[in-house]
């Protein structure tokens, strides 16, 4: 999954951009205590490390 496409469900789950230094976005959600560092590199796939780590702490299917 390229990382656009993972902003793009977190987006829709209601997550938004709280602070972005470079190419790196915080993530947060009124309704959840914890951010979310997201590398938000366009077309470049997100790693498996990553993309485990984000469904743990949200949840998402991805």
């Amino acid at each position: 999954m390229k990382c656009s496409q993972l902003f793009r469900k977190l987006k829709k789950a209601g997550w938004f951009v709280k602070s972005q230094k470079g190419s790196h976005k915080v993530l947060s959600r009124p309704d959840y205590a914890k951010k979310i560092t997201f590398p938000d590199h366009n077309s470049t796939e997100v790693t498996n490390g990553i993309a485990a780590k984000i469904k743990k702490l949200t949840g998402l299917g991805l």
